[in-house]
């Protein structure tokens, strides 16, 4: 069934009443969280209860596309979760004296760290003074009997560092949660500096003070990591992960006074423990050498042992020191935030399927919600809160009915708007660059921020659309021609999408090799295009089943089409150039065709309908509305169908129309004018149709073709 569309079909109306407010300044900030995830229910519930999961391998694996508010709405929920949750500790490294290849690790209260740091810095560098004077002197004390006796200088030392070690541990006491092992490390640094008092006793000079500044400097603190200035459990987001950033290591260092166990230092892993770590499975996934992924190797191996061993950086490639250090392996318990798009998580799923076992709670975002008027109000909150963070003027009833109709093209769809609603954002700053100062930005300014985008991105249309123009591109958008039809092609730019009319041609003659398409012939097509040309030759075949086999040779061709052809929305344009060419009845070329048809002759929707439909209405406006010039596509697309008010105006004043098809036959009395027809019972069609003057040429062509075989076998 064919009928013509109106103009209230080519668009949805929303009214600026309906919404229920005048300007987004009305729209308080709404404080649940929840309602910022805009038709993203599912997502928001696998979310909050992957926070509730502690248990191990319940990490969350984040699908959904750029724009979606997947990261932003992820790290904005982790942030709120874990605020009320605990700081994780400080960690501290100290040299341990008996062996340096394995520091000691306090752990201490947050802000701690920091004090302990600095209070062994104050303490070494007064060992620099306090040594030296004490192995020089000799105190006086007493005897048992109270006679003076002299204090051995080793003796005093060993007094004055265990005082001064005592008031250390005494201030931090409050914070150290494990106080045995700084009293096991006290005792070592004080044996260390007894069994080394010859450096302080040498004579004075430069060498001397550096060797002993060397020496101090073990004494030191390696505050490895800080969490002084966190309120609650850490959401660390690495938007440029690397093995460092991620693992730690070890830092390389110039300074000779410098301890090895200092220069160990924390990664974002670390940093996480104890709250989570948010990543781009795209930025895990690009870390591709020879053949393998060092990075994801390593995180699955952590994920597995839930422990975190701090690497020389060189000792996955076999070039670490032999000195190396192997402190030892740090235990976790983060929860890790894996953020993909969709073809990330196949790509993953297919090739590393085993690192996909510690991700039980998968978070996937829809691309889509159902508009409905609760939709509607979330996304004017959502402009509302968008203006106030970013010192946007606000935007009135009218500006945001526009926005959504925005969403709805985005989407293709009248029933449902698009949730990437992060690409809005540039839109809201030009719109509102346009306002005048300190008004609200209305529809009319939206509206100039909508075209200015489209002219910025339009120059290969327009490149396309001139050389047809000119003649280049051979191109009719008036009268009528046999085996030639407009078709309509979608060619997306990746920042830029249109559609543009190209001409499809037919030729028929007798013979028995059947439609040979010179496109994919010349290997121009894509399988997808090749699928829709063999359900087109079966069709054919089985609607002339008396003439079986067909005794037919035809050839199509996209005229001028040099760059490949894929998919299958030209299918109907080509039976239709086909079927002229074989009844010789002439087709309207004002009438551009989309559609791709199942073996039954039902026509399929397609995708990029609006760009297909606004390209061929460009083109004819350029060369001149006639009132003749339209698009056939399949009705199933009509819910897709949003439209410019320049195509709606057009159509309003006759000058231009759309007819929607249900069945491939429905097109060609509308292209032909003629009727399809009907088979009687003996399989024949009336003569003064269109399948009638395809079946006596078929007809014609098995004559011909059977007495020059007849000939030829002679």
């Amino acid at each position: 069934m064919l009928s013509k569309l109106t103009p209230q079909q080519l668009n949805i109306s929303i009214h600026p009443h309906t919404l229920g407010f005048d300007t987004t300044a009305e729209l308080l900030p709404d404080d649940r969280h929840a309602t910022q995830w805009i038709g993203q229910e599912r997502a928001f519930a696998a979310a909050s209860l992957g926070l509730r999961m502690q248990h191990p391998g319940y990490h969350m694996l984040v699908i959904g596309e750029p724009g979606s508010g997947r990261t932003s709405l992820m790290k904005s929920l982790m942030e709120r979760a874990l605020a009320q949750q605990s700081v994780p500790p400080d960690l501290v490294y100290l040299l341990n004296f008996q062996l340096p290849e394995k520091p000691i690790l306090l752990r201490l209260q947050a802000g701690k760290g920091s004090e302990l740091r600095h209070l062994l810095d104050q303490f070494a560098r007064r060992q620099l003074r306090t040594i030296p004077a004490l192995l020089q002197s000799r105190i006086p004390g007493e005897s048992r009997h109270g006679s003076p006796a002299a204090v051995s200088p080793e003796g005093n030392l060993k007094s004055s560092l265990e005082q001064e070690l005592a008031k250390i541990r005494q201030q931090i006491l409050p914070g150290l949660l494990e106080p045995e092992l700084f009293d096991r490390w006290s005792a070592q640094l004080v044996q260390e500096v007894l069994d080394n008092t010859e450096l302080f006793a040498l004579a004075a000079n430069n060498e001397t003070d550096e060797m002993q500044e060397a020496f101090l400097g073990r004494f030191r603190a390696n505050l490895l990591l800080s969490n002084h200035d966190l309120a609650g459990s850490p959401v660390i987001y690495d938007d440029d992960p690397s093995h460092t950033s991620l693992f730690g290591g070890v830092e390389a260092s110039a300074d000779h006074h410098l301890a090895d166990f200092m220069r160990l230092k924390a990664g974002n892993l670390l940093r996480a423990n104890g709250g989570v770590l948010i990543l781009h499975l795209e930025d895990i996934l690009g870390d591709q050498q020879a053949g393998a992924n060092p990075l994801l190797e390593k995180l699955g191996r952590v994920l597995r042992n839930r422990k975190l061993q701090i690497e020389d950086a060189g000792s996955a490639s076999g070039n670490a020191a032999l000195n190396a250090l192997t402190p030892d392996a740090l235990p976790l318990d983060f929860k890790l935030i894996l953020v993909a798009s969709r073809d990330d998580y196949y790509h993953l799923h297919e090739q590393h399927a085993p690192f996909l076992e510690y991700f039980r709670i998968k978070v996937e975002f829809a691309d889509s919600a159902k508009a409905t008027p609760d939709v509607y109000r979330q996304v004017a909150g959502y402009i509302a809160r968008c203006s106030a963070e970013n010192s946007l003027p606000h935007f009135t009833a009218a500006a945001v009915a526009r926005l959504l109709q925005v969403l709805h093209e985005w989407e293709e769809d009248q029933s449902r708007v698009s949730l990437a609603l992060g690409r809005l954002l540039p839109l809201l700053h030009e719109a509102a660059a346009l306002a005048s100062q300190g008004g609200a930005v209305d529809a009319a300014e939206v509206e100039q921020a909508l075209s200015a985008t489209r002219q910025r991105h339009d120059y290969a249309e327009e490149q396309i659309r001139d050389s047809i123009l000119d003649g280049e591109l051979k191109i009719a958008v008036t009268g009528r021609q046999v085996g030639r039809i407009n078709g309509l092609t979608h060619i997306d730019m990746g920042d830029a999408a249109f559609g543009s009319p190209v001409q499809i041609s037919a030729r028929c003659h007798p013979g028995r090799h059947g439609i040979i398409n010179i496109d994919r012939e010349v290997k121009l097509t894509g399988p997808q295009h090749d699928k829709g040309m063999f359900i087109l030759q079966h069709w054919l075949a089985a609607m002339f089943v008396q003439q079986a086999p067909l005794s037919l040779n035809a050839s199509l061709v996209f005229e001028q089409e040099y760059h490949g052809v894929e998919g299958d929305s030209a299918s109907c344009a080509e039976l239709y150039a086909l079927l002229s060419g074989l009844s010789g009845l002439p087709l309207a070329q004002g009438i551009a065709v989309t559609g791709a048809l199942n073996q039954h002759g039902e026509v399929l929707p397609i995708g990029g309908i609006n760009e297909k439909i606004e390209g061929h209405f460009r083109l004819c406006e350029k060369l001149g509305l006639d009132g003749q010039q339209g698009v056939l596509l399949p009705a199933s697309n009509l819910r897709h169908v949003l439209l410019h008010q320049d195509v709606i105006r057009a159509m309003a004043e006759g000058r231009f129309h759309l007819y929607a098809m249900e069945h491939v036959l429905d097109g060609i009395e509308l292209l032909t004018g003629l009727a399809a027809g009907s088979a009687d019972a003996a399989g024949v069609y009336p003569a003064d149709t269109v399948l009638g003057h395809v079946q006596r040429s078929l007809q014609a062509y098995q004559d011909i073709y059977q007495r020059n075989h007849h000939h030829t076998g002679q």
